[in-house]
């Protein structure tokens, strides 16, 4: 039986892969930069209702300053993966920033933290990361230096959301997530406010929308997650969205899924067992 938290993290990485579709379509028409801070508006939004209904105890400081920076962290990195993403190669950049974002979460958990990992579960994230891999072979499409460039800072970004989110988490989780979306719109928000010039959205609120609405309930499933998993296994396991971004544009774009995209989904699949299975 999979566990909780691997089963949050699994629902974060396909909310993630969604809004990855719908993000890098609307960055298409809008920009990277406005898309991305649009995204953070409609999340932060969301979170705000969210502390109406369910009115937690007020925040320790700790938790509102970690969530701060790293809210502030993953929204340039949201930023920098819209405008990749909005140059084509999604299953390249997707994984590039996917695999980036692991390996320094778990660094970190592990050797700074002092996180715990078994064999089998090391084992699973070697599997995650080598799909994430994987799916950016599976792409028609080359990327160019620019978009890597971007996928990396992407990389980067979420990878410092997970450390910094995390330890906020644990002063509440929805204090972390608020302060995080709140950060993250004050910082990419105001760039884009800053930098505009005519109609910000071009015709793309929707999805704009949509996108936000799918990267706040990643982030929520994912600060659920910490509660049972390590960080580094839960950025390993929701570091899987490339599949699902992958998996999508196959079916809503029409674009090939050639063997390397069905091997990538195969060896998540033995990822997710072996983390399971060590947990």
């Amino acid at each position: 039986m999979i566990e909780p938290g691997v089963g949050l993290s699994l629902g974060a990485a396909a909310s993630w892969g969604a809004g990855d579709v719908a993000g890098g379509l609307a960055a298409r028409r809008a920009g990277g930069l406005v898309v991305a801070g649009g995204a953070q508006l409609t999340g932060f939004l969301l979170l705000l209702g969210g502390l109406l209904l369910l009115r937690p105890g007020p925040p320790d400081a700790p938790t509102l300053l970690l969530g701060g920076i790293g809210g502030a962290f993953g929204g340039l990195g949201l930023a920098a993966l819209y405008r990749a993403l909005a140059q084509g190669s999604m299953g390249v950049v997707s994984a590039v920033a996917g695999v980036g974002g692991v390996l320094i979460s778990l660094g970190v958990g592990v050797l700074v933290w002092g996180d715990a990992i078994s064999l089998l579960q090391l084992a699973g994230v070697g599997c995650a990361v080598a799909a994430a891999a994987a799916a950016s072979g599976a792409t028609r499409h080359g990327v160019s230096r620019q978009g890597l460039i971007l996928a990396l800072g992407a990389a980067v970004g979420f990878g410092l959301w997970f450390v910094f989110v995390n330890r906020a988490a644990e002063g509440g989780q929805l204090w972390a997530l608020v302060a995080a979306r709140g950060s993250a719109t004050l910082v990419v928000g105001g760039m884009a406010l800053a930098r505009a010039e005519g109609p910000l959205l071009h015709g793309a609120g929707r999805l704009v929308a949509l996108a936000g609405l799918l990267d706040v309930a990643a982030n929520g499933l994912v600060v659920l997650s910490f509660a049972t998993l390590g960080v580094g296994i839960a950025a390993a396991l929701s570091g899987l969205y490339p599949l699902a971004t992958m998996l999508l544009a196959r079916l809503l774009l029409g674009e090939s899924l050639p063997r390397l995209g069905m091997v990538a989904v195969l060896v998540a699949v033995a990822g997710i067992v072996l983390i399971s299975l060590g947990g």
